[in-house]
C-alpha cells in the first residue's frame, strides 16, 4: 500500500510539474518558434499560474514583469498577489520602480502589500477591538532593509493574527479614512513604529533587539514603547540564518508584548 500511495504522489507531482512548464510556455516572450504571438493567450497563462499555489510559478511570472503588453504586466501582477509569496517581493519592488503603467503600478503595489501581510492582503477580521497601522521597519542593521522588512513585518503581522482582535490598516492609509475605519466599528487605534537595532556579536554570542514605539491611530500620540529582545549563543558575524531566526523571534515577541500592555 506505501508503494502505491508513493507512486501515486509521484506522479500527481510530475502532473504539476508538466502544467506549470506548460503555463511557463505560455507566457514567454518572445514566444517559442510556432507559437502565436497573442497577449490574450499570455494574460491566460498569468493568471492560470497564479491559480497554481506553487512556489515554481514565482520566476516564470516575475519574468512576465518584463512583458511589452500592460494587460499581460496587470495579468502577472494579480497572479503574484494570489500567490503571495515572499520571494517575489524583490522583482515586484525593482519592476515598482521603473513601470509607466499606472495600472500595472497599482496591482503591483497590491501584491506587494499582500505579501507583506497589510493592505489588500489583509484579511478582514470578524471581530476586532483594535485597528492597527504598522510603520515601515526602520533598519539599523547591516542587512538589507527588504530582508528586515519581510521577517520583521511579517512576524509582527503573523502575531497579530493568532491573537485574533487586531485589524491591520491598509499601508499609506489616510486620516480620513483611519477615521472612518475606527468609527464605524468602534475600534481602538494604534501605530506601531517599528525598529531594529544594530545587531551585537560582542563576546561570541549574537544579540538582537526590536523596539516598537505604540501611539495612538490616527492621531499618532505617543503611548510607550516596547522593546524586546533575545541572545543566540556562540554564534558567529555574519550567519544570517540565526540573524533571521532570532529576529523573527523577537519581532513577535515585541508583538506580544504590545498587545498584553496596551488595551
Amino acid at each position: 500500500m506505501l508503494v502505491v500511495v508513493l507512486l501515486a504522489t509521484t506522479t500527481s507531482f510530475a502532473m504539476a510539474d508538466s502544467r506549470l512548464q506548460f503555463l511557463s510556455d505560455q507566457l514567454r516572450y518572445p514566444p517559442a518558434a510556432g507559437q502565436a504571438d497573442d497577449f490574450r493567450v499570455r494574460t491566460n497563462a498569468a493568471l492560470a499560474l497564479g491559480a497554481t499555489n506553487d512556489d515554481g510559478a514565482v520566476a516564470p511570472l516575475c519574468s512576465g514583469l518584463d512583458d511589452p503588453n500592460a494587460v499581460v504586466r496587470q495579468a502577472v501582477a494579480v497572479a503574484l498577489k494570489k500567490l503571495a509569496r515572499p520571494s517575489s517581493l524583490d522583482c515586484m519592488q525593482k519592476h515598482l520602480a521603473s513601470e509607466s503603467n499606472d495600472g500595472v503600478k497599482t496591482q503591483l503595489q497590491h501584491a506587494i502589500d499582500a505579501v507583506n501581510g497589510g493592505g489588500g492582503g489583509s484579511a478582514v477580521v470578524a471581530n476586532p477591538k483594535y485597528y492597527v497601522s504598522i510603520s515601515p521597519v526602520t533598519n539599523n542593521t547591516s542587512r538589507a532593509a527588504g530582508d528586515v522588512e519581510k521577517i520583521v513585518h511579517g512576524a509582527i503581522v503573523g502575531k497579530l493574527g493568532q491573537l485574533g482582535e487586531y485589524q491591520l490598516a491598509p499601508p499609506g492609509e489616510s486620516n480620513a479614512d483611519a477615521k472612518a475605519a475606527v468609527s464605524k466599528r468602534s475600534l481602538k487605534g494604534f501605530y506601531l513604529s517599528v525598529s531594529v537595532d544594530k545587531f551585537d556579536y560582542s563576546d561570541g554570542n549574537l544579540r538582537v533587539k526590536v523596539k516598537i514605539a505604540v501611539f495612538s491611530y490616527p492621531g499618532k500620540d505617543l503611548r510607550g514603547e516596547v522593546p524586546a529582545g533575545a541572545t543566540a549563543q556562540g554564534t558567529r558575524p555574519g550567519d544570517t540564518a540565526s540573524e533571521d531566526q532570532l529576529m523573527g523571534l523577537v519581532a513577535a515577541r515585541a508583538a506580544e508584548l504590545f498587545a498584553q500592555n496596551f488595551k
